[in-house]
């Protein structure tokens, strides 16, 4: 019987969802007192300002969001020291999301998945549903065996060399900040103006919370751009990112998602045709060159995230509007403050301290939003 790739990966996402939704409820039913878990995706989404969403607790979507987000004041409750299950879980996202697509798979990407699902389910200690994601993977492994003539296990793919640039690299603003100074927040920028009682995850504004690059392929697929299997990968993590730190800066996406196919920088010609791709998503793009998330109406969101220093996002990096609603927070709080006040505490907010001219240029761009 010929190994149908995409079908045995559409039956190891479907047993990994059967098996997660009870160890969530589990994992979190003394916080929950009752309610279904996914309250707290609910209650994380409005925090955010982001349409509300009716999540069903048996949709891997949902289950990995647990697994990859932080919940507010529960944290990452699934982790170890290690991140183990928002890594692995990271790297789920990107598969399903390439899966909801419709996106073609191939037996390796098949063995991958299946690697993924059964290294989650040895993490949690799920012996009954190891069984059958151990088949899984070893009829994917099969498959590739026999496709590529060869014996051994296809080994993970590990990080590649960083990309030599050749002229025209993209790289993030770096930050001025002093190395030695930590740069934090006022704590009352935390505060949220608008609850709605009871909550699982608290009260407090989210801060930002950077993605963590998961190695979703290998250089080549970078290479083979434009090619249609090529492309898909690319969308699929791009809409994991934007999922995940949108508003974000087209050219940090780029580099986001280079960095999840192994490229450490970006040379002009690789980074037009990841652009490219990011376009392909339909993802809403604005004049400052910001991808918002699917849902998300930048005409009226009106939350921002603040950071430390310490955080990896420099200003010029941060959305103009979300900089201007951390404005209009701050001047309903201190109505007093002057304008070089506002400017000095809106810096703070976000991990930073000095006004340069290109911060002070950024600056005025929020500014002419209010």
């Amino acid at each position: 019987m010929t190994f149908d790739a995409k079908h045995s990966v559409t039956e190891g996402l479907d047993h990994l969802s059967t098996r997660l939704d009870p160890i969530i409820a589990a994992k979190l039913s003394e916080q929950l007192g009752g309610l279904p878990w996914t309250a707290v995706l609910v209650q994380l989404d409005q925090i955010a300002g982001k349409p509300p969403i009716t999540y069903a607790t048996t949709d891997l979507q949902p289950q990995l969001k647990m697994l990859t987000q932080k919940l507010g004041q529960l944290g990452f409750p699934f982790d170890d020291h290690r991140r183990t299950a928002s890594t692995l879980g990271s790297e789920l996202r990107i598969v399903r999301n390439s899966w909801a697509h419709g996106d073609p798979f191939s037996s390796l990407d098949a063995w991958r998945a299946h690697d993924y699902c059964v290294r989650l389910l040895e993490y949690f200690s799920d012996g009954e549903g190891l069984v059958k994601a151990n088949e899984l993977r070893h009829q994917a492994v099969l498959a590739y065996v026999q496709e590529q003539g060869i014996a051994p296990v296809p080994a993970a793919l590990g990080p590649v060399d960083a990309e030599a640039p050749d002229g025209g690299q993209t790289e993030e603003p770096a930050s001025d900040e002093p190395e030695d100074e930590v740069i934090t927040p006022d704590p009352d920028v935390f505060t949220r103006e608008h609850t709605s009682g009871r909550s699982v995850v608290g009260e407090q504004r989210l801060a930002f919370e950077p993605w963590e690059p998961v190695l979703a392929g290998d250089i080549q697929v970078l290479n083979d751009l434009p090619k249609v299997a090529a492309k898909q990968k690319v969308r699929a993590v791009a809409t994991e990112i934007v999922e995940a730190e949108g508003p974000v800066h087209v050219d940090r996406l780029a580099q986001l998602i280079a960095a999840s196919f192994g490229v450490g920088r970006l040379h002009a010609s690789r980074a037009s045709k990841i652009r490219n791709q990011i376009k392909a998503t339909g993802l809403f793009i604005d004049k400052a060159k910001f991808v918002w998330p699917e849902g998300v109406d930048p005409e009226s969101w009106t939350e921002f995230r603040p950071n430390t220093s310490e955080v990896d996002r420099p200003f010029l990096f941060i959305s103009p509007v979300e900089i201007a609603n951390a404005m209009s927070f701050l001047k309903r709080r201190k109505p007093g403050l002057s304008g070089a006040e506002l400017d000095s505490a809106t810096l703070r907010t976000f991990g930073r301290k000095r006004r340069t001219q290109q911060v002070a240029a950024h600056l005025a761009k929020a500014k002419a939003l209010l």
